[in-house]
């Protein structure tokens, strides 16, 4: 852990997911004045880890003054931008009140597009008014953390290096493309009066509730004990993807935010860039959700699921594509299977040399932590809810109780039903 700075970290969506792992470094290391702008008030849980060491301003990015009035009143020298805000949907999954009965489709349908909603006004609108505030401001670092995908061409690129990766025309998804958008503002900005900037791009990022559809497969199998859908289904067999645990990425927005200081040795190696941030450790990109449910629970594992090739899948998706058109749809199928066959792979190299950067948390020991996560979340639950179960204390200290615990998480949910 590096030492404190005299800097004043204002953390745009510091109530997320990310923002609230960034702050959490930030404190640990010692900094003393930092500042959190998001849409909605932290979560009881949050404010009470935080305590009076972080200010919290309220209000909505989309609103000029509202990101003007929160960059003049905490006096912010370092922005880090977490490339969304948080939401009441990915609130209620990070710190779950109720072992949460399966959803509706048209209940998931309605948090996805709240998230999108979201991601969309923070990464478009949001940030031309938070760099119209910043220009106006004593700001001179801003970091953004973007998304590795953004450059994504519908091809295999394993060990893809930042100066092999121009933007495409096209991003393969409108959450990509919003992202690519804030990038590019970002990176176009740097120079401008005394502000340097810089751009984070991790791959898939996972970590405790970090999307919500990563929680909802949690509480709709978990507790059922039903493998994930995604289990049973078609996969590839050799195609590549990275990851990036959440506490890596925030290591490396950190990182990157120390590094545009004009007294660091490499801040001019690092103003006007974009890094690859990953786990460095390729997987198979059908391996995660099988992983994630065989942490969180103490059966047999299921079998290996059944293997198409990406031509098959391919001629399919193109066949659903041309009915979705006749039907006067509109449907991207081939788009969703190119980018799910693909390999894709980042070289860390750049981030390495100039950044410093080196993960911190290694692939096996993130899913480690969101078992554990998961466990202790519905232990807690169960003994509020009375359920009948008197777990016993949940400690960090043995990985092998968590297959214990399951079994207890399992029994309190089938009590609280009858």
């Amino acid at each position: 852990m590096s030492v404190p700075t005299q800097e004043s970290y204002l953390v745009v969506g510091g109530g997320s997911g990310l923002g609230e792992r960034i702050v959490d470094r930030l404190l640990h290391r010692g900094e003393t004045r930092v500042s959190i702008f998001d849409v909605q008030p932290l979560a009881t849980e949050q404010t009470q880890r935080f305590g009076p060491a972080v200010r919290v301003c309220v209000g909505d990015v989309v609103v000029p003054q509202s990101i003007a009035d929160a960059v003049k009143s905490c006096a912010a020298t370092c922005v880090i931008h977490v490339g969304t805000v948080s939401s009441a949907a990915s609130a209620a999954a990070r710190y779950p009140s109720s072992l949460t009965p399966p959803m509706l489709q048209a209940d998931d349908e309605k948090g996805y597009a709240e998230l999108r909603e979201v991601h969309r006004k923070a990464n478009t609108d949001g940030m031309r008014n938070l760099l119209a505030a910043v220009i106006e401001s004593s700001i001179t670092q801003l970091v953004y953390v973007g998304n590795a995908d953004i450059i994504f061409d519908g091809h295999d690129r394993p060990m893809l290096r930042e100066d092999e990766a121009p933007y495409p025309n096209k991003c393969v998804e409108e959450g990509l493309e919003q992202s690519s958008q804030a990038e590019r503002m970002v990176l176009s900005f740097n120079g401008l009066n005394e502000l340097r900037t810089a751009v984070i791009r991790p791959a898939l990022c996972f970590g405790y509730a970090l999307l919500r559809s990563q929680a909802s497969e949690l509480q709709l199998h978990y507790v059922s004990y039903k493998p994930p859908p995604q289990l049973a289904g078609f996969k590839a067999s050799d195609n590549l993807t990275d990851r990036t645990y959440i506490d890596n990425v925030a290591h490396a927005a950190i990182l990157a935010a120390d590094r545009l200081a004009p007294a660091h040795p490499q801040h001019a190696a690092t103003a006007g860039r974009a890094f690859f941030i990953t786990n460095g450790e390729p997987r198979p990109f059908w391996d995660h959700m099988h992983a994630l449910w065989v942490a969180t629970t103490s059966v047999t594992p299921p079998p290996a699921p059944r293997v198409a090739g990406k031509g098959t899948m391919m001629f399919i998706a193109r066949v659903a594509d041309i009915v979705g058109n006749l039907r006067g749809g509109k449907t991207d199928a081939q788009t969703k299977m190119q980018f799910v066959y693909a390999n894709r792979t980042y070289d860390i190299s750049l981030a390495r040399e100039v950044l410093g950067y080196a993960p911190i948390v290694s692939y096996d020991e993130g899913m480690r932590r969101v078992a554990e996560w998961w466990l202790e979340q519905q232990l807690k639950i169960c003994k509020e809810n009375e359920s009948g179960v008197a777990p016993p204390p949940y400690t960090h200290d043995d990985a092998a109780l968590v297959t214990e615990k399951s079994q207890v998480v399992k029994r309190g949910h089938k009590s609280s039903d009858q």
